[in-house]
């Protein structure tokens, strides 16, 4: 493992994560979003006559161009550094935001956590619940007609897949159990 370079995780396999884990950063519980919905939010604003220089979105999640993106951007992160011989697996897969991912590095998950606890969230109605890093929006968006990029395209049907294995798991919105 140590000095192999790392085999890719598939978009089937993220997604699997982003939704197990609630859309929560696993290193400081703060709920991520999808990097695309921010590419095709400002290409969505642009058409629309909007200023083309907001910061939606930058390919490279630069904190300049996309100061978002820069603190929010989902990630899949290795719980145990693969450079240190973590598995690379589902299993050894969480949820992180870009600026954990940074931080953590290849440290261990405990000498992390130890350095960057996780602070309490306060909110008045708790933990979100149906947070889903604004694919729903993602989704819609491409359903609308917007152009995706052929990565876009693999994200878009790893995200119905994911969605369609947990739709009978959830109640319609407006009915009350």
């Amino acid at each position: 493992m140590p000095g192999q370079s790392r085999p890719k995780v598939s978009h089937e396999v993220q997604a699997r994560v982003f939704f197990r884990d609630n859309w929560l950063c696993r290193w400081c519980k703060v709920p991520v979003v999808f990097a695309s919905t921010f590419r095709l939010l400002r290409e969505l604003a642009v058409e629309a006559g909007g200023d083309p220089s907001p910061a939606y979105f930058h390919r490279n999640w630069s904190r300049r161009s996309a100061p978002l993106l820069d603190q929010l951007g989902a990630v899949v992160d290795h719980v145990e550094a693969y450079s240190k011989g973590g598995v690379h697996g589902e299993e050894n897969f969480v949820t992180a935001c870009n600026k954990c991912n940074a931080r953590k590095n290849n440290r261990a998950a405990s000498d992390h956590t130890r350095d960057h606890p996780p602070k309490a969230i306060r909110g008045k109605y708790g933990e979100p619940v149906e947070w889903d890093g604004m694919v729903s929006v993602f989704l819609a968006l491409a359903k609308n007609g917007a152009t995706l990029t052929v990565t876009e395209r693999r994200w878009a049907s790893a995200f119905k897949g994911i969605l369609a294995e947990r739709a009978p798991l959830r109640p319609p919105g407006n009915i009350k159990q």
